[in-house]
C-alpha cells in the first residue's frame, strides 16, 4: 500500500511538472473522518481505483542496481547514466559516422536511485520534468568553449560520449566521439530544451549550425536505457569509469 501512495504522489507530481524545471502546488487539510465513507468503500481507496491503470504502470520493475545510486561531481554512477541515456535515445536521430556526446545538467536530476529493484516511478522522481531531447550541431571551437568554461569553474554537468582531463583549472585533454576535439570540425551534442537558452547559466544554442527537436522527454530516454542495458544483463552501480579525471 505504502508503494502505491508513493506511485499516486509520483504520478500527481508528473502531470505539474514543466519544462522550465520548476512546479507549484497547493494544498489543503482533510480531516479523516466517517464523511469519507461511502457504503463501505473508502475514499482512498476511490482515487486508488482511478488511478489503477497508471500506478502499474509505474510499478514495473525496469532494471536493478547493486547499490544505491546518487550523482557527484565531475562524475558519478547517477549522472553517468543520466547523460548515457541521453545518448542512446538519440541513436535514431544521428547520422552514421557523427561525432556526438551528451550533455544534461545536474539540477535536472533530483533524487537518488535505490538499491535493488529500479522501477519506473523511481525514474519520474529522479527525473520529474518535461525535458525534451535536442540535437545541437557545434563547431568544435563552441565545444572547447563549453569545455573549458567547466574546467574553469572546476565543475562538470554530466557528459557522455567525452574524455576529459583537466590540471590546473585548465583543459588539457578533450576528446568527441573517441576522436580528439578539432575546432574547425561539427558536433552534434544531445541535450534538453531546458539548457538551450540559458537554463542553469548555459546558452547551448549559441554558434549551432543546426537544431533538430524531439518529442523524446528525458524520463523516456532513460527508462528505455535501463530496460535495454538491464535486459543485455547489466546490473547498475555508482562506480566512475573516468571520462572526466581532474587533477591539481
Amino acid at each position: 500500500m505504502k508503494r502505491i501512495f508513493i506511485a499516486l504522489a509520483l504520478l500527481s507530481g508528473a502531470m505539474l511538472s514543466a519544462s522550465a524545471q520548476s512546479f507549484t502546488y497547493k494544498w489543503e487539510r482533510v480531516p479523516m473522518d466517517s464523511t469519507w465513507m461511502k457504503e463501505g468503500t473508502s475514499k482512498v481507496e476511490e482515487i486508488i481505483a482511478k488511478y489503477h491503470p497508471g500506478i502499474e504502470d509505474l510499478m514495473e520493475i525496469i532494471g536493478y542496481s547493486s547499490e544505491e545510486l546518487s550523482k557527484g561531481n565531475p562524475e558519478s554512477g547517477l549522472s553517468n547514466l543520466a547523460a548515457d541515456a541521453l545518448l542512446y535515445a538519440a541513436q535514431p536521430l544521428l547520422k552514421e559516422g557523427d561525432k556526438a556526446f551528451a550533455l544534461t545538467n545536474f539540477g535536472g536530476i533530483r533524487a537518488d536511485l535505490p538499491k535493488g529493484a529500479i522501477r519506473v516511478y523511481d525514474i519520474y522522481s529522479t527525473f520529474p520534468f518535461d525535458n525534451a531531447l535536442v540535437i545541437v550541431e557545434l563547431p568544435g571551437y563552441r565545444v572547447r568553449e563549453i569545455m573549458k568554461n567547466f574546467a574553469k569553474k572546476g565543475r562538470f554537468e554530466a557528459l557522455a560520449g567525452v574524455q576529459i582531463e583537466v590540471k590546473d583549472k585548465g583543459l588539457k585533454k578533450c576528446y568527441i566521439g573517441g576522436e580528439k576535439l578539432n575546432d574547425d570540425k561539427y558536433y552534434k551534442l544531445v541535450t534538453i530544451d531546458f539548457l538551450l537558452d540559458g537554463g542553469d547559466a548555459l546558452s547551448l544554442r549559441k554558434g549551432a549550425k543546426e537544431i533538430v527537436m524531439s518529442d523524446i522527454f528525458v524520463r523516456d530516454g532513460v527508462v528505455k536505457y535501463i530496460k535495454d542495458k538491464s535486459e543485455a544483463g547489466h546490473v547498475f552501480n555508482n562506480q566512475r569509469d573516468g571520462r572526466i579525471v581532474i587533477k591539481k
